[in-house]
């Protein structure tokens, strides 16, 4: 075909230089995994590498963080890659079954992720999924030594290469101060009915509310059908942090939400979630557990956008971004000029894509590209490259597209 490229089943995370309009015209190969080796499972990627990278964060020095979601390293990891000097250094590791998720640095230098559906039988309180804080440690300042391969009871539980972990949030475990008794990732129907606790929390989105981040809303994902997203309230104190009250953020006027993923924070300050692995629009017959939420039949042209979270006092407002495309959304991560955003569309066979808002600050509306892609290059895995043609999809508004998807309702 088109794309020629040398297989690796261990993953590439790619880079690309954004011009002053906030465009991109290639990728090239950034950090590459493996090599691979089937005979050395449950490592079939080289240890000493990334395997199958899935969330990224920026450090203020230019560091990248990569979580991998992979089946060919016992024990997940986040890494550190320094462009600096080329190094690649392993900062945590999450216990057996789990994948890591999520990962985030806010500007004062704490990281945060997730570790999503370990097993059962890890130690806990990491047998089930978790929303974990790092004190003692700045990722945006602090350097350290690797984390060693984790090893015996290590497997069993997260470890950090620095600083120690503080757990915000834990599946099935009762919300603080929550006035309706809920737990972390409880899913429930529009009457209230549980339906599942997710033990998958993905993407965070941490919203300060004051200058020296020491306060914050913090938003994470639950993947699910229905999907869901916890909220929290944190503050610092001397011995870490407080969580002070928290809630499941309420989808019932947007008729739920679905596979919540990864996630970013806008340039404004608020919540973007991304509903994953969209339902097939032609099977209305198939759509996972939303008839069962709704208690209704749902349309599956409700799930597979953007989703905007804005905290409003004790609720928060929820606006599904329906101009952004409908496909199986990982991340919408927004540019600094307020109107461009990037997005992935996980899975095989898939797309990168870009919107770019009709205003400054609103997701509303606007106009959605795909990547037209063509290979440059070699095809080895570090020297190929891809050129970018961007092809314009349409220009819509939120409002236009949901009228269209209510003429389809059952």
């Amino acid at each position: 075909g088109d794309i020629s490229v040398d297989e690796d089943p261990c993953g590439i995370v790619y880079t690309a230089d954004m011009t002053a309009d906030f465009n991109i015209t290639e990728l090239r190969p950034l950090v590459v995994g493996g090599p691979f080796d089937g005979a050395a499972a449950p490592n079939a990627c080289a240890l000493d590498n990334i395997s199958n990278p899935d969330g990224l964060a920026l450090d203020a020095r230019g560091r990248l963080w990569i979580a991998e979601d992979t089946g060919y390293h016992e024990n997940n990891v986040l890494w550190v890659y320094d462009p600096a000097d080329g190094s690649l250094k392993r900062f945590a590791a999450v216990p057996l079954g789990a994948e890591v998720t999520g990962p985030y640095i806010t500007a004062q230098g704490t990281l945060l992720f997730s570790s999503q559906h370990p097993h059962n039988t890890n130690t806990e309180p990491f047998n089930v999924g978790t929303v974990v804080i790092v004190n003692g440690f700045n990722a945006n300042t602090d350097d350290f030594e690797p984390l060693a391969v984790p090893e015996g009871d290590a497997k069993l539980t997260i470890t950090v290469a620095a600083g120690t972990v503080q757990v915000l949030a834990r599946s099935g475990d009762p919300i603080p101060n929550n006035a309706d008794g809920q737990v972390f990732g409880a899913i429930n129907t529009v009457s209230g009915e549980p339906i599942l606790v997710s033990n998958s929390p993905d993407g965070l989105m941490w919203l300060p509310t004051d200058d020296t981040g020491t306060s914050a809303t913090l938003y994470f994902n639950y993947e699910g059908t229905p999907g869901g997203v916890g909220r929290i309230t944190v503050n610092q104190t001397a011995d870490g942090w407080e969580v002070t009250e928290g809630h499941m953020v309420d989808f019932s006027g947007v008729r739920g939400t679905w596979l919540n993923c990864g996630s970013s924070v806008t340039p404004w300050n608020t919540g973007l979630t991304a509903e994953e692995y969209e339902p097939i629009a032609s099977d209305f017959a198939n759509v996972g557990g939303m008839d069962n939420y709704l208690g209704a039949p749902a349309n599956p042209y409700d799930y597979g956008w953007i989703v905007e979270l804005v905290p409003d006092g004790a609720t928060d407002v929820v606006t599904k971004h329906y101009v952004m495309g409908r496909k199986s959304n990982e991340i919408a991560a927004v540019a600094a000029d307020l109107k461009t955003a990037y997005f992935g569309d996980d899975g095989n066979d898939t797309m990168l894509f870009k919107f770019v808002a009709a205003t400054a600050g609103d997701l509303s509306a606007g106009t959605l590209y795909a990547a037209k892609i063509t290979q440059t290059g070699g095809t080895n895995l570090t020297d190929h490259r891809f050129g970018i043609e961007w092809i314009e999809l349409g220009t819509a508004t939120n409002a236009e597209i949901e009228a269209a998807i209510r003429e389809l309702d059952r």
